[in-house]
């Protein structure tokens, strides 16, 4: 039994029960309730007793018990908030230009953050669909590769099979292997990427069909296509039942019959396919292929097991396949454990896995985070300007409230109305932010980023969000106006003696808010273009100008190509290679004097750094004689500041027990976009029958000209494979709208930012203006000009400006600074100059306000203006 002296009655009921219960009674009652608790925790649990003192509390509150109800305030009632609405509607239509201003400012604000909903439902619903999402599992190694544990989603071949003999807690084990593949159906010829997969892949990830039955999978001889790839082929046809041929190399092919067709998929997710064969296939595509060897990996292993519970049993009975693994290979490519990642957040993870079948999210979330700061801004920015222009109109309606007090109205009625006037109204901008954000900002924001994120206005959650915002919105917007307002007294308002509009520092120092705000937006979106312009204009290391490249399915088609190529006066160079810059390389790992190092290797001929203009910084390029330089390499000066520094030519290392000797240093090129890192690299010579491009140095100013021809005689020597080639300068194209997408974003931002602090300033200085409209009456009068006026006007705000530029420079400074690191691996150096075009551009906003208000103080008519009291 607990000790009385361990427990106490809840505390909530019996305060609830002191705001009710008359205080005659209250004593009495505390102490027969505290009796009643102590007996049923003596009798039944502590817990039983809690439960029994709160509804015996409630039972309390009975009408003999209770205080007098009259002194507790009873809500407004039904009749007075219609009448609210209907001064509110007539609010509108009287000053339409600030219910314009308003709206429109908390509607864009609402559309941003519509968008923000729209995006994040959509990143977070991440590959949910999948029924078996939390009991299929992707199994991944881990293994020390330049002193780091790296995981890997690649796994040995033999593992899935033994796996599903071995534990009887997994129910499918499902094999993913990709190959490139050229398919044939009429006259339709491309090349496509082809996925090997055991028949469980569709019990395992639930991708409906929208023809045919995904038991198929099963028949050696069937394909199942996506939507996508049914439709390029087909049309809008059912193709169940139809053939089509997969040439899996120039010796290999098979025709296949389409026995199914997945629905479109969803628009959330990572992993997807474009033909689906079964497995065995690769018995064929690849007569070499040894399903028994550990030493060679598939792209995917996937398993399911009946509940995630089970996978700790199978965790701890995986150092068997580990010992299997790090004996069949060499020590530099041993693992140190096997791991599972669970479907349901794979795309959480895909960033930290090597060679994952998943696409990566996180740069989604990142995304969902920075959005939400911009919307939260924008909404800031918004609900500032309802205050500066609720203010301003309020003025106009001192009488009205002044009789309202006088027949009784209380300030806590006063504040109720305003606040219901701007609910009203923030209703208003909510219906039209949904539009924009449903037609505008979502469409808009799609189309930039080719992506389309499925967003429906059916969804519980969206709503709920967006009364969320109405009520936020509608509070933080009206709280300051109706508590401002609602303070004057009757006495003041009725004389003509409020001063009103004056001196307000609170709405001049929303309007500062503003204008830092608006600064650091426009800095960002000044800054995000000046660096896609830097990037656009940055060297990749080599001459990618006047050189063009085409893939080969083999080494004698680079050499039948070639020949015919050699003979157009326009080609300067020709090379061939294993791979190619921007294209394709491979991972070696090398074995220095201390441990191994993972560095990115390309197979080329001698020729090949002329032909891309590789620049050499030591030592020599590799012989045309090639078979002298087998056991030679080139580095880039990346791998000699990491692992050789202070030496250039002359090192040795190993790979796979061969030792290799480096013969020369070129400089740092980018194989990759400016998003990734340069890594070390080495160049080793390639055989000329593992050639797979065929590389051109052109004479400047030939290459369309050289480009048609290239495509010309492809389509003679290869009429049945599809040509894959291109301009070396277009092989970042990605990367180049992506970051020019960056900048119109952010221009877009800051269009909005800009806007909504345009339209605060005028609120205040309209404010201003109205307070002041006697006093400029008199100046014109008395012949003061536009000069006069205008500094008298713009006098208040320089100093406001002044500190809001001084506090905003270096805060946007930092800002992007900080972004740009984060965002990019290289980018434009930071400096000032970005902060001093904004604060430029921000000042002609600026003035260009302030002179629409001193032109409608100078139109005015000043006779109107003495008549003001």
């Amino acid at each position: 039994m607990i000790p009385r002296e361990n427990i106490s009655p809840p505390r909530w009921p019996l305060g609830f029960l002191r705001l009710f219960i008359k205080k005659e009674y209250l004593e009495e009652i505390e102490g027969d309730m505290e009796e009643l608790f102590y007996d049923n925790a003596e009798k039944v649990s502590v817990r039983k007793a809690n439960l029994i003192y709160t509804w015996e509390i409630l039972r309390l509150l009975r009408p003999i018990l209770l205080k007098n109800l009259k002194t507790i305030s009873t809500p407004t009632p039904i009749p007075m908030f219609r009448n609210y609405f209907k001064v509110s509607l007539r609010g509108f239509m009287k000053t339409p230009l600030s219910s314009f201003i308003n709206i429109v400012g908390l509607s864009i604000a609402i559309g941003i953050c519509v968008f923000v909903y729209g995006f994040a439902h959509w990143v977070y619903s991440t590959d949910q669909f999948h029924e078996h999402k939390n009991t299929v599992y992707l199994m991944t190694f881990l293994a020390n590769r330049d002193g780091v544990l790296q995981v890997h989603g690649q796994t040995p071949r033999p593992l899935g099979e033994m796996l599903k003999q071995d534990f009887t807690h997994i129910t499918d084990v499902c094999r993913v292997e990709d190959r490139s593949v050229v398919v044939k159906y009429n006259d339709n010829v491309f090349h496509e990427r082809l996925r090997f997969t055991d028949p469980e892949f569709l019990t395992m990830l639930t991708f409906p069909l929208k023809w045919g039955d995904s038991g198929s999978l099963s028949d050696i001889n069937s394909v199942i296509l996506s939507e996508e790839m049914s439709v390029k082929y087909f049309g809008d046809e059912n193709p169940v039942g139809e053939s089509i041929l997969i040439k899996f190399d120039d010796k290999n092919s098979k025709a296949f019959k389409v026995s199914g067709v997945a629905a479109e998929f969803p628009k959330s997710r990572t992993i997807g396919f474009n033909f689906l064969v079964n497995f065995e296939n690769l018995r064929l595509a690849d007569p070499g292929y040894d399903m028994q060897d550990w030493e060679a990996f598939v792209n995917a292993t996937l398993i399911r097991v009946n509940d995630p519970a089970d996978l700790k049993a199978i965790e701890m009975g995986m150092d068997k396949y580990k010992a299997l693994q790090n004996k069949a290979v060499k020590e530099e490519w041993e693992i140190a454990s096997f791991g599972f990642e669970q479907l349901a957040t794979l795309h959480e993870r895909s960033e930290e896995i090597k060679d994952d079948i998943s696409r990566s999210s996180a740069s989604n979330y990142k995304s969902i985070m920075f959005l939400s700061v911009v919307a939260v801004f924008l909404l800031a920015l918004a609900c500032f300007n309802y205050i500066n222009i609720a203010i301003v109109t309020a003025a106009k309606r001192l009488k009205e409230i002044g009789v309202r007090k006088t027949i009784g109205a209380t300030r806590r009625v006063v504040i109720v109305q305003f606040l219901t006037e701007n609910v009203v109204m923030t209703f208003f901008a909510l219906i039209v932010g949904v539009v924009l954000g449903a037609t505008l900002f979502i469409p808009g924001f799609e189309q930039m980023w080719h992506f389309d994120m499925g967003f429906s206005l059916a969804v519980p959650g969206l709503w709920i969000y967006l009364l969320s915002i109405l009520l936020l919105t509608a509070i933080a917007s009206g709280i300051y106006p109706a508590l401002y307002i609602s303070r004057f007294e009757v006495a003041g308002i009725l004389k003509g003696s409020v001063q009103f509009g004056k001196k307000n520092p609170i709405t001049k120092t929303f309007l500062g808010i503003q204008l830092a705000l608006a600064l650091m937006f426009i800095t960002t979106a000044v800054m995000f273009t000046q660096n896609s312009a830097y990037m656009a204009k940055r060297g990749w290391g080599y001459n990618q100008e006047a050189a063009l490249y085409a893939q080969v399915p083999d080494g004698a088609a680079f050499e039948q190509l070639s020949a015919v190529m050699d003979q157009d006066p326009d080609v300067l160079l020709i090379s061939g290679s294993r791979h190619h810059l921007g294209k394709s390389n491979t991972t070696a790992f090398i074995q220095m004097a201390d441990r191994s190092y993972t560095v990115d290797q390309l197979s080329v001929d001698a020729k090949y750094f002329e032909a891309m203009g590789l620049t050499l910084a030591a030592g020599r390029t590799f012989r045309d004689l090639f078979e002298t330089d087998k056991q030679t390499v080139i580095v880039n000066e990346e791998f000699v500041r990491s692992f050789n520094p202070g030496e250039g030519t002359g090192s040795v290392f190993r790979i796979d027990s061969v030792q290799y000797e480096v013969i020369g240093v070129v400089k740092d090129f980018h194989s990759y976009d400016f998003f990734k890192k340069v890594n070390p690299t080495i160049f080793k010579v390639a055989d000329r029958g593992d050639f797979r491009y065929l590389s051109m140095r052109v004479r400047p100013g030939s290459e369309n000209k050289t480009y048609k021809g290239l495509q010309a005689n492809w389509a003679k020597l290869f009429p049945e494979t599809p040509f894959q080639g291109g301009y070396q300068e277009d092989v970042w194209g990605s990367y180049f709208e992506e970051i020019s997408i960056h900048a119109t974003v952010w221009k877009v931002f800051g269009f909005m930012a800009v806007l909504l602090a345009s339209l605060g300033l005028y609120g205040l200085m309209s404010l201003n203006i109205a307070g002041r409209a006697k006093e400029f009456s008199i100046r014109k009068v008395l012949g003061a000009g536009a000069k006069s006026i205008a500094g008298i006007i713009a006098r208040q705000y320089v100093i406001l400006f002044a500190v809001a530029v001084l506090l905003a420079a270096p805060t946007s400074y930092t800002l992007i600074k900080n972004l740009f690191d984060a965002s990019y691996t290289y980018h434009m150096p930071v400096d000032f100059s970005g902060v001093v075009i904004a604060v430029a551009l921000l000042v002609a906003v600026v003035l260009i306000t302030v002179s629409t208000q001193v032109r409608k103080v100078l139109k005015s008519d000043p006779v109107n203006g003495l008549k003001q009291e």
